[in-house]
């Protein structure tokens, strides 16, 4: 036998191969990234005035979470993606459909769970206030971990049901034609019940958050492997729709916990209402305990939402208020001990994402199919890069991006509203009622008081309410009017969504499973159909997806005309295109919506909405989902038209 020769590599050409190999999958990354960062900067501060706060923070977050989706993608393909690709191609060979079945059911859970994005479902707790949005409060908080189960097993339904399609070769759209409809349906039922209202939009946003880089590989790899087994047209078509599938039953799922838990928690109302003798029951079921309750109620006294003296009566047995001790509290090993939990959190976290769904798939082929693991070193190291991948993903994203998109989007409303400086407040002396004049101002009569201006005497407006009298002293808070009030009273919203149909237009470009469907759509159609066409008319769809999702919460706008029509639309189209095209249209709803869009319009959202004091911000995302299905099924339609439009007249001019 010839003896294996060992290769020795000089320990320069080792650093010089590494650094090579960095720079390409971290440059990928920062390139994919680099394009948000920027514009919401140059935004924020260029066009909003308005400074990033903690800038180092950001900076830090956005480094972690470039080298986070670098490292948990080179894990995936090294070790998670060979793994499932034999086990798509080996299943269908040696078991039948009722072990298919059950795999794709735990494929559908584990996936789930190491979708990136999926955590950042967690991170939004804090947005929702458990008195206004009770409902929406305990999915978020406590209830998270059900979220995410229900969430789970939709994703489980949507891939069992696309492995039986693909082995009994069902076709697509009769499963669109049934499911959409009833979704749209139930949206307008939940939005007629207050509760329910504030969890629609969560509801459509986990469609767009389970299909992301882990999922949708994954199951795609299985349906091309059954379609390879039971002889499909085409195999550059196996694996279509199961996307779609996987972004429709989520939500299915979330509506059904929703309205299973909605009997046992308050109706939305007043704080004194929501911690009340009457509603005590209903409000510890949403707290957890009677404890946390009580915590909540100190919250609520801090943020002067209720007052000391209800929470005295409504709690005689906790004594301490919110606030009283927190100056004990907040010293630096305090934050030293905040900083290694949350450390703690991601790490387990990346834990609990990337180690049951290597099992399942490590059990299956080894123990189920009686196939040998090969490359378990790759294997290996690619376990250890999706962890650590993970850790750095989840970490930096809380404090990178999601933390400037919530920046950008409560900096957004300055472009149509005024704003109150209080970082610029004066505090005047001596004033008293003869210094008070009434004039006509910009809003009509008003009450004004003289202070000196470097440039002489300014009026400035009094508020009685900033006046103590009995000192004289007046805190006067400058109000900037809105950025683009000298244009009229509608440019300020038209420049807010206009602002967010570039954000989702330029982040679209850069998902590069997009560009992968662009490949596969441009083979299906061989060729009438660009890859380029494709990737514009998807980012056009999430660009106005975004504007609309955006409009909704400036104008407060029902979620489910925003999403009935363009869904009722997109069915309409559906009729029209071929199967595998139809296929292709809804599958791009959900490469649309990956690890970086999703948390970054989220979070935008949530900070417009807070500001604006709308309860619930979600929805954007599902609003980005179908926009694309409309555009890219009209535009294949107009190119058959123009297609059967050009052979006519070629045939017309053969004839003369």
């Amino acid at each position: 036998m010839p003896s294996s020769t060992v290769v020795k590599i000089p320990f320069k050409r080792k650093l010089a191969m590494i650094g090579a190999w960095g720079r390409s999958r971290l440059g990928a990354q920062a390139r994919a990234v680099a394009f948000v960062v920027v514009y919401l900067v140059l935004a924020q501060t260029l066009l909003l005035k308005e400074p990033i706060h903690d800038p180092l923070s950001v900076v830090v977050g956005i480094a972690a979470t470039i080298a986070g989706l670098a490292f948990f993608l080179e894990g995936l393909f090294l070790g998670v993606m060979p793994l499932g690709e034999r086990c798509g191609i080996r299943l269908p060979g040696r078991v039948g459909p009722l072990v298919i079945a059950g795999f794709s059911l735990v494929l559908g859970v584990t996936a789930t769970l190491a979708e990136p994005a999926i955590g950042i479902l967690k991170l939004q707790g804090g947005s929702a206030r458990p008195w206004s949005t009770p409902l929406l409060y305990l999915l978020l908080n406590r209830g998270s971990v059900w979220l995410v189960a229900a969430v789970a097993v939709g994703v489980s339904l949507a891939v069992t049901l696309g492995v039986f399609r693909f082995l009994y070769r069902w076709p697509l759209k009769p499963f669109i034609y049934a499911l959409i409809p009833l979704l749209v349906a139930v949206t307008f039922f939940f939005d007629a019940d207050p509760n329910l209202r504030a969890v629609a939009g969560l509801a459509w946003d986990t469609g767009g958050v389970t299909t992301g880089p882990v999922t949708v590989p994954l199951v795609i790899a299985l349906g091309i492997g059954v379609s390879r087994i039971v002889g499909s047209r085409s195999d550059a078509s196996g694996g279509l729709g199961v996307v779609t599938l996987a972004s429709a039953l989520p939500v299915a799922a979330v509506f059904a916990l929703a309205a299973a838990l909605v009997p046992s928690v308050p109706a939305p109302g007043s704080p004194a209402a929501f911690f009340s003798k009457a509603e005590r029951e209903r409000a510890v079921f949403v707290a957890g305990s009677e404890e946390a309750l009580a915590e909540l109620a100190s919250g609520a006294v801090a943020s002067s939402s209720l007052a000391a003296s209800d929470f005295v009566a409504l709690f005689p047995d906790y004594y301490q208020l919110a606030g009283t001790s927190a100056g004990d509290a907040s010293d630096g090993g305090t934050a030293s001990g905040g900083l290694r939990a949350r450390l703690g959190d991601s790490a387990l976290s990346a834990l609990k994402a990337v180690l049951p769904l290597a099992f399942v798939l490590i059990v299956t082929l080894v123990f189920l199919l009686k196939d040998r693991l090969v490359g378990i070193d790759e294997l290996v190291l690619g376990l250890v890069f999706a962890v650590l991948g993970m850790f750095l993903f989840n970490f930096g994203m809380e404090k990178g991006l999601t933390a400037l998109g919530t920046q950008a989007g409560s900096s957004l409303p300055r472009a149509y509203e005024r704003t109150e400086r209080p970082d610029r407040a004066l505090l005047l002396s001596g004033v008293t009622e003869a210094d008070v004049v009434k004039a006509v101002g910009p809003d009509g009569p008003a009450e004004y008081i003289w202070m000196d201006g470097t440039n002489g005497p300014v009026a400035v407006p009094f508020d009685r309410a900033l006046w103590d009298e009995a000192s004289g002293t007046y805190r006067y808070v400058p109000v900037e009017r809105a950025v683009f009030d000298r244009w009229g009273e509608n440019a300020g919203f038209a420049a807010a969504l206009l602002f967010v149909f570039i954000l989702g237009f330029g982040a679209t470009l850069a998902e590069p499973s997009l560009s992968a469907l662009g490949t596969t759509v441009e083979d299906l159609t061989t060729g009438t159909y660009k890859k380029s066409t494709l990737v514009g008319m998807v980012a056009i769809g999430v660009g106005l997806g975004l504007a609309f999702g955006f409009a909704s919460i400036l104008f407060a706008l029902p979620l489910s005309w925003v999403l009935g029509v363009p869904y009722a639309l997109a069915l309409v189209l559906t009729a029209f295109a071929p199967e595998d095209f139809a296929a292709i249209a809804w599958d791009s709803a959900g490469v649309t919506t990956g690890p970086i869009t999703v948390p970054l319009v989220i979070a935008t959202g949530l900070g417009i909405g807070g500001h604006a004091g709308v309860a619930s911000s979600f929805g954007v995302v599902a609003a980005a989902s179908v926009f694309p299905v409309v555009a890219v099924l009209g535009s294949g339609l107009w190119r058959t038209v123009q297609a059967r439009s050009a052979l006519a007249a070629m045939s017309q001019g053969g004839r003369s």
